[in-house]
């Protein structure tokens, strides 16, 4: 399923604007004959224009989704198809890990255990560069802020040093401002999604969402962001509350 195409877009937001074509473009600095052709479907701007009616109008990155459709077939710009690349561009993420609890998150030892389970063959050596940049990836992200879901057995499924040495590293993670956790309590079942997904907003306001997969990390693309959205938002509905989140953390400590 392909984005709308530009100009129904266009016309969309236009219109939640409350704009005519002669004052969308007044708006934008372009000529009124402009505006009509990008309207009409005879012409379409150029990445600059695109850029600045997505921002006047705040589509939130869809009117430049349906404009990378309409001139390269591909709804995400090519920067943001890798993740370090995406991270470096968010202001925020929302996290939902079905099983364990989130990459950013984990303590030497919980990323050090998940490593040996998930790569049994590899050597001592690579699980502890693995564990080392896992655990290291969060700080080189220092104006993220992130929002994650996860199980409450992700901890006490694990061994009590390591819980308690994971726990710790939550605490502090959420008394630095930046981090709010959502926990499922036991009892509840968190169906969707099967593996874990990760949205990101990014500064520009676009959303790209991924997830975790066997073979690596996947990008979605934009016409299947409002499904996999939901996913992620619905896992908040068997989830507690933060201020109850907290306190069952401290209870593990």
């Amino acid at each position: 399923m392909a984005e709308p195409p530009f100009p129904d877009v266009l016309t969309k937001f236009r219109e939640l604007n409350g704009l005519s074509q002669k004052q969308l473009a007044h708006r934008v600095n372009a000529s009124v004959a402009s505006a009509s052709r990008w309207t009409n479907g005879h012409a379409l701007p150029k990445l600059p224009m695109a850029e600045i009616l997505d921002a006047e109008l705040g589509a939130n990155g869809k009117l430049l989704a349906a404009w990378r459709e309409a001139t390269r077939g591909e709804t995400l710009p090519e920067w943001a198809r890798s993740l370090a690349s995406i991270e470096a561009e968010a202001r925020a993420v929302h996290i939902v890990s079905p099983v364990i609890v989130p990459g950013y998150f984990q303590s030497p030892s919980y990323a050090s255990m998940v490593f040996r389970s998930g790569w049994p063959l590899a050597s001592d050596e690579e699980i502890d560069q693995l564990t080392k940049l896992r655990t290291e990836a969060f700080n080189q992200l220092p104006k993220l802020r992130v929002t994650a879901v996860f199980p409450v057995t992700a901890l006490t499924g694990v061994d009590e040093a390591v819980r308690r040495e994971q726990v710790a590293r939550l605490l502090d993670l959420v008394g630095s401002g930046r981090v709010t956790v959502h926990l499922v309590p036991e009892g509840s079942i968190l169906i969707e999604p099967p593996s874990t997904m990760m949205a990101f907003r990014l500064y520009s306001g676009e959303l790209v969402i991924t997830s975790d997969n066997p073979d690596g990390n996947v990008i979605h693309a934009t016409h299947t962001h409002e499904r996999l959205h939901t996913l992620i938002t619905g896992a908040l509905a068997v989830a507690l509350p933060a201020r109850h989140s907290l306190e069952a953390l401290r209870e593990l400590a």
